[in-house]
């Protein structure tokens, strides 16, 4: 079951930029290790958040926005730390 409102198209949209970012990141970059490392962890969240998917019993009784929230928080994290990272790295660079 995937919802198809605009928040859950909102979350959808999220994950496929971060996988677009990591598809680049891997292709562009000299530290090839680091994406690597990421898609793993994408990987991970990503399917734990398929079975959450699969589950329509998961959707039952406002429990939508908790499966939304959660799926929000894995990859606005992820996006942070990555964000974290970059701008460590580039002042270290400085």
């Amino acid at each position: 079951m995937f919802p198809t409102d605009s928040e859950f198209t909102t979350l959808y949209i999220a994950y496929f930029v971060m996988f677009i970012f990591l598809i680049f990141g891997f292709l562009k970059s000299k530290n090839k290790a680091f994406y690597k490392w990421n898609f793993l962890v994408f990987g991970i969240y990503l399917s734990v958040m398929i079975y959450v998917f699969s589950d329509s019993e998961n959707f039952k009784y406002g429990n939508s926005l908790a499966v939304l929230f959660y799926g929000g928080i894995f990859v606005i994290s992820h996006f942070t730390i990555i964000g974290i990272i970059k701008t460590i790295n580039l002042i270290r660079k400085k």
